[in-house]
């Protein structure tokens, strides 16, 4: 059938679909009808030539309903979305261009204000959304937009919600670490150095003022390792000496007392002709001061 027109309002209707989904499949989208629709009163039909459920006051073979492909290929968005903005705007009074809308075994229809019935039809609509327009010459021209590119305006607290969901997400974690980890402001081509970098602590900081996350990082990582290993080996040094104080304050006689507590020739002499230690004291300290076979050659002077 030729010398047909889609009305205009479900020309900017199928407008709208194609500017919010450039992507979006097209198998299933139609406006005049099959000989299944020529058969019977449909909204398919043109009105001039065909069998349809109203008629409009011009002489223009018009047709008044257009399928719509379900698959939008668009994140956010399914033709649920799109069916609820559009009837919520017939609802509220913000639109009168439609008269059914059809939908996965279900009809909105202006009838009866625009709530959701049961449809029983034999195409189950479940691949395609059915709109149908007004036999009324007014909205038929109606080209003003369907509501649907508003709803794509994204709010700050939508975009905040979708990047909080990213950055949770692994991809989401990896990539801001990688932007963290390399960003390094440096300078501008005057020489003047952006906020937010890390300090050079190198030689080179006059012709590189500021250093990578990720460099930063690594040398932190690397002090922290170094000066773990030095204050283990300090406390290794500090309990080493603590052991041989006091070892030497409970060494057997007869033994060589640890560093803390040896004494020299001099305080040993001093200690024996002051009187201050015992014999078995002396000789110790004797022995401690020079040694054992020494002591013992003054043993034997001091005894002939």
């Amino acid at each position: 059938m030729v010398g047909w027109i889609l009305v205009p309002c479900l020309v900017s209707l199928r407008a709208e679909f194609d500017r919010l989904a450039p992507k979006r499949g097209k198998a299933s989208d139609g406006a005049l009808g099959d000989q299944s629709h020529a058969a019977n009163s449909s909204d398919h039909n043109p009105d001039e030539t065909g069998r349809t459920p109203s008629e409009d006051s011009d002489r223009v073979n018009e047709v008044h309903a257009i399928d719509v492909d379900k698959d939008l290929r668009k994140p956010g968005w399914t033709m649920d979305r799109c069916v609820e903005v559009i009837v919520a705007r017939h609802r509220e009074g913000r639109d009168d261009r439609l008269q059914n809308v059809i939908y996965r075994r279900r009809v909105w229809s202006r009838s009866w204000g625009w709530t959701a019935r049961a449809y029983t039809g034999a195409n189950a609509h479940t691949d395609h959304a059915h709109f149908s327009a007004r036999y009324t010459a007014v909205q038929e021209r109606d080209t003003s937009p369907w509501g649907l590119l508003e709803e794509d305006d994204v709010t700050k607290s939508e975009f905040m919600a979708w990047m909080t969901e990213w950055a949770r997400s692994a991809a989401g974690r990896e990539a801001l670490a990688r932007a963290l980890l390399t960003y390094d402001p440096g300078k501008d081509a005057s020489g003047t150095v952006h906020p937010g970098g890390i300090i050079n602590p190198g030689a080179d900081a006059a012709a590189n003022p500021t250093v990578g996350a990720a460099w930063a990082l690594n040398r932190a990582i690397v002090a922290s390792i170094v000066s773990h290993q030095i204050r283990d080996r300090v406390d290794q040094v500090r309990a080493a000496v603590d052991a041989l104080l006091e070892a030497g304050t409970t060494a057997p006689a007869g033994t060589t007392p640890t560093v803390g507590t040896q004494v020299n020739a001099r305080s040993a002499l001093d200690a024996i002709g002051a009187g201050e230690v015992t014999a078995e004291e002396a000789a110790a300290a004797v022995r401690a001061a020079l040694g054992a076979d020494r002591a013992a050659h003054v043993g034997r002077l001091l005894a002939g």
